[in-house]
């Protein structure tokens, strides 16, 4: 995968996205729906500008974020000063093996380059029995950004053939507007 593909904001386009999107509903269900507790080491895939790391820094769990833009990096850094942020995407995140334990991305799945590559790093940075949740909005047609029912069943799929141990598909509403697609992983238990 070419580190050029991967679409970087510039700080302005950041700056503007902030002004609409500094507390967003879905981030904040996907940290509930990820039932953090302070022997979790949590990792947001695109984190963006920080919210999601913000509420799990509340539930007192170590807390990482990678985003491919170094501007929303260097926001969500001063956003959330607990946490270890670092530029990368879901093809190249820059930790060690198997060290989290629960790994959420929000809304930025269907901007992945290589899907395939990013499910593969995830598994990679998951501890043994380690959750990956995916987040990506209810999409009533076939195309678009998000899953809908038959696409979140095909990833569930994908992710138990690239060896997670089980998945499950699921939808949330957090909000009286959106409702959300959510894909969970398990990681293998390793022994």
């Amino acid at each position: 995968m070419a580190t050029d593909e991967i679409e970087r904001w510039s700080p302005f386009k950041v700056w503007l996205y902030s002004l609409l999107n500094r507390h967003p509903k879905s981030n904040h269900a996907a940290v509930e729906l990820a039932s953090l507790s302070g022997r979790d080491r949590f990792l947001d895939v695109g984190c963006g500008l920080g919210a999601a790391l913000e509420q799990a820094v509340a539930c007192g769990a170590e807390v990482a974020g990678v985003d491919p833009s170094p501007s929303m990096v260097a926001w969500a850094s001063r956003r959330v000063p607990e946490a270890d942020v670092r530029v990368g995407s879901a093809e190249e995140i820059p930790f060690p093996d198997h060290h989290f334990t629960v790994v959420i991305n929000v809304s930025s799945f269907h901007h992945w380059a290589d899907k395939e590559a990013g499910l593969k790093e995830i598994l990679r940075v998951l501890a043994p029995g380690g959750r990956l949740h995916i987040v990506e909005g209810a999409l009533r047609k076939k195309n678009g950004h998000g899953l809908n029912s038959d696409s979140a069943q095909e990833l569930a799929g994908r992710l138990l053939e690239l060896g997670y141990a089980e998945t499950k598909v699921d939808s949330m509403k957090p909000g009286w507007w959106h409702r959300y697609m959510v894909v969970t992983g398990i990681a293998t238990s390793r022994t």
